[in-house]
């Protein structure tokens, strides 16, 4: 199977104000950095899905040591740590989950199926839920940052760091997309560095989830976020979170996949 080459690359640090094919396309194709929709998704609505989330039942914590402190409503496919049993757990409760989460929002639409839909729209060749050797994967993913005590180091995502199923195949780039439904008023900054790691730097990441802050450059990019924005940028760069102040910062979550304008996109958590 050909899979992605993880070398230095470096991104244009232009960020689109809206989201339409053509920012889209220039996304995926590393025209641009990012794309930062203000007031995607009501406020009202946000911030009262986001103490569910905070106190959730399903409420976990990632795996690895620097991201063991944020937590996440329902396992991501990160979490599945190439074990087979994790495996057919993710994709067991996949179609439960993103039930679940969706009946959070009700009566309104989610904004991770906003984002579906849009992708669906705007994308040349449409969108689809990510399936992994024939098995729905969840999408829609809840992330929980506590106040002064959590953040995302220095860090990369790929999802053929996670598996070799045969879907993945073809992957030319990935994006994610964020929702932040709670953020507080300071720290919980999105920082954007606009290259991938190196290879010594992948290494790293991939044993403890980030690179610690004096190893690596300041960052091209640092985005403060406020409730109700929508974010999506290529987490195949590196990038990170700053640790808040005062209160939870709460987002939903979708990785995008590419295989170029004539493919549909595919998306999962």
């Amino acid at each position: 199977m050909s899979i992605t080459t993880h070398v230095v690359r470096s991104l244009t640090n232009d960020v689109a104000g809206e989201l339409t094919s053509e920012t889209l396309l220039k996304l995926a194709n590393r025209e641009i950095g990012a794309i930062h929709v203000r007031g995607y998704y009501p406020v009202d609505i946000s911030e009262k899905v986001a103490q569910q989330a905070i106190n959730h039942q399903a409420l976990g914590h990632y795996h690895k040591q620097h991201t063991s402190s944020v937590g996440r409503v329902y396992m991501p496919h990160i979490d599945t740590k190439w074990d087979p049993e994790l495996t057919n757990k993710y994709h067991d409760q996949a179609q439960p989950a993103i039930e679940d989460v969706r009946s959070m929002f009700h009566p309104y639409l989610s904004p991770v199926d906003r984002v579906r839909l849009e992708l669906q729209e705007l994308w040349p060749a449409g969108a689809n839920l990510m399936r992994l050797r024939g098995r729905s994967c969840f999408v829609g993913a809840f992330r929980v940052f506590q106040p002064q005590t959590s953040e995302f180091y220095p860090h990369n995502d790929a999802i053929d760091q996670e598996t070799d199923a045969p879907e993945i195949e073809g992957i030319l780039n990935q994006l994610v997309a964020n929702i932040y439904l709670q953020v507080p008023d300071e720290g919980g900054n999105l920082q954007l560095w606009m290259r991938e790691p190196t290879e010594e730097e992948t290494k790293t990441i991939l044993d403890v989830e980030g690179l610690e802050p004096d190893t690596v450059e300041p960052p091209v990019v640092e985005i403060h976020p406020e409730a109700g924005d929508l974010i999506i940028f290529s987490p195949r760069m590196l990038h990170a979170v700053t640790a808040g102040q005062g209160k939870h910062r709460v987002g939903a979550a979708a990785f995008i996949a590419t295989k170029g304008p004539q493919e549909p996109l595919v998306y999962w958590s």
